[in-house]
C-alpha cells in the first residue's frame, strides 16, 4: 500500500515538474519571441540602410553629377518635363539631337522614370523645409554605438548611426535624378525580400534576401547614385510586379491583388523596354499553373485582371502603342490570356451543369477546338495585312548563337555580347554557389510563388547567357535563391528552440489529419459492424474481413479524404489536378500499413515529441558551432562584403570624371571630358552643331547644351551609319559633307572613350549603308585596320581617314588635321578630348535646315515635323541604301553585305 502511495506521489511530482517546466517555457516564450522580432527588425533596418549607403559613393566622391551616356538624356528629358509639363512633353520634337532630322522624344521614350522623378520633385515642393531635433534615450544610443563598433570589428559594413535630427529640404531636379537610383535600389532590395517570402513564407529568408540584394554587384551595376538609367527604376518595378502577381495567385481568394499587379506592370512598361521579359515570365507561369493542375477561379481572375489592366495601361504609352496585341514577342501571353478565358468559361459551365469528369474533358476539347479554328482563321486574315510585327534585332539576338543579329550597330555594342562564366562570377559571386540549394528548397515548398521563382531563374539565365547586359536581371533571383537557403538554415536552427518554448505546427489536413490509431479504430468499428450483420460467417470469411480492414487500400477512399491544399479551390475533375490526386492516392495506398504508421509516427515525433525537440536543439547548437568556427563561411561572407564594397566604389566613377594620380602621387579628379563639355557650353555659339560619334550625343546636348548629329538611341541606323562613313572616310571627302551639317567635330582621345580604338566599327557600320565604302566583298571592312595592332602602322584606308588624322594631330606624326579644312580650337589639359572647328561652313545649308518651311509635318500645324538633309548633300545620300532588317517590315530595303554574311554563317552553323 505504501509502495503504491509512493508511486502516486512520484507520478504527481513528475506531473507537477512537467507543468512547472511548461509554465517556465511559456513565460520565456514571449520574451524570446520579442527578442527575435527585435533582432529581425534591427537587421532589416541595417540591410535597408546598407542598400542605400553603399550606393552613395559617387555623391561622396564627386558630388551630384549624372553618370554614363543615356542618363544624361534621361536627365535632360526630366528637366523638360518638369519645366513644360506632360502635355508638351509628349509633343516634344527635339531638334537639338539627330540633326538635321530631329527626334520625336514623346513617342520614342519610356517616360516612367522621368515622370517618377518629376512627381518626387513636385511632392518635395509641396512640403515646406523643416528641421526637428530628435531626442533619443541614452540606452538606445549606447546600444547602437556598441552594435556599430561590433559590426566594424567583424568587417560588417554600413551599420546605421542614429540620426540627430529629422529634416526636409527642397532638392533640385538634378539632385533628385542623381539620388533616385540609390532610392530605388533600396526599394529593389525590399521587393526582393517580399518575393522571397512569397515563395517560402519565411521571414528569415525575406530578410536575408534584402541583405544579399543590398550588396550583390549585379544589383549595384545600374543603381549607384548618378546612374539615372531606365534599369535603375525598372528592376524595382519588375520585382514589385512579380511580387504582387505571385501574391495574387497564392490562394484562390488572393485574386484581387491582381489589380495591383496590373498597375505595377503599367509603371514597369512605362520605365523600360524590358517589360517584355516581365510579361512573358508571368505568362509562362500562368501556363505552368495549368500544367501543374493548379488552375482555379482565383488564378483565372488574378491573371485576367493583371493582363487586362496591364495591357490597357501599356497601350496608352506612345512608344508602346498597340504592340502588346501585334508584336510576336508578346503574342504568347495574349494566347495564354485567351486560353484562360476558355478555361474559365468551361469551369463556369461545369459548375452550372454539374458535369462529371468525362463530360468535362469532352466539353473542353470541343471548346478548345473551336478556339484553335477561330485563331487560325483570324491569323490567316491578319497576316497578309502586315498586322503582326516580327521580332526585333535585339530580341532575335536572344535566340541566335553568339547574338549576331545581322545589324553591325547592335553587334558592336559590348553589352549585347553573350555572358560567360567569368562575368557571372564577377557580378554574382558568392551567392551563386548557393543557388542550387535554394532551388531544392523551392521544390520542397511547392508553392505557386516557389514555382514562379524557379521559372524566373530559368528565363533570366537563358537571356543573360545571350546578352551580358541582362546579367542585371540575374542579380535579384540569385540573391533570392541564396537567401531562401539561408532562411531555411536559420529556420532549421531556430525551430527546435521555439518548439520547446511552446510553438506548435499548423494542424494537419486531409489524410494526414487522421492519426494511425484513429484509422485502426475506424477499421475495427467497420469490421465489428460487418460481423454484427453476418453472425454466421465462417472463420475464413472472418479472416478475410480482418485483412481487408487493415489493408492499405482503405487508407484513402476518396479525393475528399485526401483533402485540399492551400492553393486549391475545389476537387476539379477531368484535368491535371485530378490526375495528380489519383497518382498520390495510389502511391499512398500502395505503402504497407506498417511503413505508413512508421512514417506517421516519425512525423508526429518530429512535430510533437519534446525529447526529439531537445535532440534537434542540440544538433542546432552543433550546426551553429560548425558554421561559425569550422566551415569558413564567416570568412567567405567577409570577403564577399569587401568585394562588393570595392565593386560599388569601382562603379561610382562618372564617365566625365574619374580618380587619378597626380604628379605628386596624390589622388586627384580627372575631369577632362567635363571641362570639354563646359567649354562647349560657354565658348561656342548657342546654335552650334557638333559632329561626333553617336555615343557622345547625349552628353553633347545634356552637358554641352549644343546640337548633336546623333545620340545614344539606335532608332535610325542609316543616320548613324552616315556618321561612321564620314569618320572613317578621307578628310577631304568627309569635310565636303560635314561642312553642311556641323560647326565643330568632337574627337575622344581617352576621356570618355578612344575613338581610334573603336573606329573599325565606324567603317563596318558605314559600309552596311554605303556599300561603296569598303565594298560588298569586304563586309567586315578589314581593309580599315592597323597592321599588327600598331597605331603607327595604319592601313592605307585608315591613314587617310578623318578620325585617324584628327586623333593623331599634333602627336609627332605626319598625320594631322588639314589646316584648310579643320582647326583644333580646344584640347583638354590631359589631351583626352579635342574640339576641331569646321572651316568654310555652309551657312546656306544651315539656314535651309532651320527654315520651318523645309520640315515635313504629318499634318498642317502639327508638332510632328521631321527635318530634312540640306540639298547640297543629296548626291552623297543617293549612294546610301536603306538598311533592311527583320523588324523593318514597313521598309523596302536591301540587305547589306554584312547581314548576308551573318545569315550565311548562321545557315552553315545550323547545317
Amino acid at each position: 500500500l505504501f509502495g503504491c502511495c509512493d508511486c502516486r506521489l512520484l507520478a504527481l511530482q513528475s506531473l507537477s515538474a512537467i507543468q512547472a517546466g511548461a509554465m517556465v517555457m511559456f513565460l520565456l516564450r514571449w520574451p524570446c519571441i520579442a527578442a527575435i522580432v527585435a533582432i529581425q527588425m534591427i537587421v532589416l533596418a541595417w540591410f535597408l540602410w546598407a542598400a542605400y549607403e553603399i550606393r552613395l559613393y559617387p555623391i561622396q566622391q564627386y558630388g551630384y553629377i549624372i553618370h554614363e551616356f543615356d542618363p544624361w538624356f534621361n536627365y535632360r528629358a526630366t528637366e523638360y518635363l518638369a519645366k513644360h509639363g506632360t502635355a508638351k512633353f509628349f509633343k516634344w520634337y527635339d531638334y537639338k539631337s539627330w540633326y538635321p532630322l530631329g527626334r520625336p522624344v514623346g513617342t520614342t521614350i519610356y517616360p516612367g522614370m522621368q515622370m517618377a522623378a518629376v512627381a518626387i520633385y513636385n511632392s518635395m515642393q509641396v512640403v515646406s523645409p523643416f528641421e526637428v531635433e530628435l531626442q533619443i534615450p541614452t540606452v538606445i544610443k549606447k546600444m547602437v554605438a556598441y552594435l556599430k563598433k561590433w559590426c566594424k570589428k567583424n568587417a560588417l559594413p554600413f551599420f546605421p548611426s542614429l540620426p540627430t535630427k529629422l529634416s526636409h529640404v527642397h532638392m533640385s531636379v538634378n539632385d533628385i535624378c542623381v539620388t533616385m537610383p540609390a532610392w530605388f535600389g533600396t526599394l529593389q532590395s525590399l521587393f526582393g525580400g517580399l518575393l522571397a517570402y512569397e515563395a517560402t513564407f519565411s521571414v528569415n529568408a525575406a530578410i536575408s534576401a534584402i541583405g544579399v540584394m543590398a550588396f550583390i554587384p549585379a544589383n549595384l551595376m545600374r543603381s549607384v547614385a548618378g546612374e539615372f538609367d531606365n534599369e535603375a527604376v525598372a528592376v524595382t518595378a519588375i520585382l514589385s510586379t512579380f511580387w504582387l502577381y505571385a501574391r495574387s495567385v497564392r490562394t484562390p481568394s488572393s485574386w484581387p491583388i491582381g489589380v495591383l499587379a496590373g498597375l505595377s506592370y503599367i509603371f514597369m512598361v512605362a520605365t523600360w523596354g524590358g517589360y517584355i521579359f516581365v510579361l512573358n515570365t508571368i505568362g509562362l507561369h500562368a501556363l505552368l499553373l495549368v500544367g501543374l493542375g493548379r488552375f482555379n477561379s482565383g488564378v483565372y481572375m488574378a491573371y485576367t485582371l493583371f493582363y487586362v489592366i496591364g495591357t490597357a495601361g501599356a497601350i496608352q504609352i506612345p512608344v508602346v502603342g498597340w504592340t502588346p496585341l501585334r508584336s510576336m514577342e508578346q503574342i504568347g501571353p495574349l494566347g495564354v490570356f485567351l486560353g484562360y478565358q476558355v478555361l474559365g468559361f468551361c469551369d463556369f459551365q461545369r459548375r452550372r451543369q454539374e458535369m462529371r469528369a468525362k463530360e468535362f474533358v469532352l466539353f473542353r476539347i470541343k471548346i478548345f477546338a473551336l478556339l484553335v479554328v477561330a485563331l487560325i482563321a483570324l491569323v490567316a486574315m491578319l497576316m497578309p495585312m502586315g498586322y503582326f510585327g516580327p521580332l526585333s534585332s535585339r530580341i532575335r539576338g536572344l535566340f541566335v548563337k553568339h547574338t549576331k543579329t545581322g545589324n553591325p550597330l547592335v553587334d558592336s555594342v559590348a553589352e549585347h555580347q553573350p555572358a560567360n562564366s567569368a562575368m557571372y562570377r564577377s557580378h554574382l559571386n558568392l551567392p551563386l554557389d548557393f543557388v542550387p540549394l535554394g532551388v531544392l528548397v523551392c521544390l520542397f515548398n511547392r508553392s505557386n510563388g516557389a514555382y514562379f521563382l524557379g521559372l524566373y531563374g530559368y528565363v533570366a539565365m537563358h537571356f543573360s547567357l545571350k546578352m551580358s547586359r541582362l546579367v542585371l536581371i540575374c542579380g535579384p533571383i540569385t540573391s533570392m535563391l541564396c537567401a531562401i537557403w539561408m532562411g531555411f538554415v536559420i529556420d532549421f536552427i531556430m525551430e527546435p528552440f521555439l518548439l520547446l518554448l511552446g510553438k506548435t505546427y499548423p494542424a494537419e489536413t486531409g489524410v494526414l489529419a487522421i492519426a494511425p490509431a484513429e484509422k485502426d479504430k475506424e477499421a475495427d468499428q467497420a469490421a465489428a459492424k460487418g460481423k454484427a450483420k453476418e453472425p454466421t460467417s465462417g472463420k475464413s470469411k472472418k479472416g478475410k474481413s480482418e485483412k481487408s480492414s487493415s489493408s492499405s487500400k482503405d487508407r484513402v477512399k476518396s479525393e475528399q479524404e485526401w483533402g485540399l491544399a492551400d492553393w486549391e479551390e475545389d476537387f476539379r475533375p477531368g484535368g491535371m489536378a485530378q490526375i495528380k490526386r489519383t497518382i498520390k492516392m495510389t502511391i499512398s495506398n500502395a505503402i504497407p500499413d506498417d511503413a505508413w504508421q512508421g512514417i506517421m509516427e516519425a512525423r508526429r515525433s518530429w512535430r510533437q515529441d519534446k525529447l526529439v525537440h531537445l535532440g534537434r536543439a542540440g544538433f542546432s547548437v552543433l550546426l551553429i558551432f560548425y558554421l561559425l568556427y569550422v566551415s569558413g563561411l564567416g570568412m567567405q561572407i567577409t570577403t564577399f562584403l569587401a568585394y562588393c564594397d570595392r565593386n560599388a566604389q569601382g562603379m561610382s566613377h562618372p564617365t566625365v570624371m574619374k580618380l587619378a594620380r597626380g604628379p605628386d602621387g596624390k589622388t586627384i579628379i580627372n575631369d577632362d571630358p567635363l571641362q570639354g563639355y563646359k567649354w562647349l557650353s560657354k565658348q561656342t555659339p548657342k546654335d552650334s552643331r557638333v559632329f561626333a560619334w553617336w555615343d557622345y550625343g547625349y552628353q553633347i546636348t545634356g552637358i554641352g547644351k549644343r546640337t548633336s548629329l546623333a545620340d545614344g538611341n539606335t532608332w535610325n541606323h542609316e543616320h548613324i551609319a552616315t556618321l561612321g562613313r564620314l569618320l572613317s572616310g578621307s578628310q577631304k571627302s568627309s569635310h565636303s559633307i560635314i561642312r553642311h551639317l556641323a560647326d565643330y567635330v568632337l574627337i575622344m582621345t581617352g576621356g570618355v572613350n578612344d575613338d581610334l580604338g573603336i573606329s573599325t566599327h565606324f567603317a563596318r557600320i558605314g559600309n552596311s549603308v554605303f556599300p561603296d565604302h569598303c565594298g560588298d566583298d569586304d563586309p567586315y571592312c578589314q581593309k580599315y585596320t592597323f597592321h599588327g595592332g600598331d597605331r603607327h602602322q595604319p592601313s592605307p584606308m585608315m591613314k587617310k581617314s578623318l578620325v585617324y588624322n584628327l586623333y593623331m594631330h599634333g602627336k609627332q606624326t605626319k598625320a594631322g588635321a588639314d589646316p584648310k579644312l579643320f582647326e583644333m580650337v580646344w584640347k583638354s589639359p590631359r589631351d583626352e578630348l579635342r574640339f576641331f572647328k569646321v572651316l568654310n561652313v555652309s551657312q546656306e545649308s544651315k539656314d535651309w535646315v532651320a527654315n520651318p518651311e523645309n520640315k515635313i509635318c504629318d499634318a498642317p500645324g502639327s508638332w510632328y515635323c521631321v527635318g530634312q538633309y540640306p540639298p547640297a548633300i543629296k548626291k552623297f545620300l543617293s549612294k546610301r541604301n536603306n538598311f533592311a532588317q527583320v523588324e523593318d517590315f514597313n521598309k523596302k530595303g536591301e540587305k547589306s553585305a554584312y547581314t548576308k554574311m551573318i545569315e550565311k554563317q548562321k545557315y552553315s552553323a545550323d547545317l
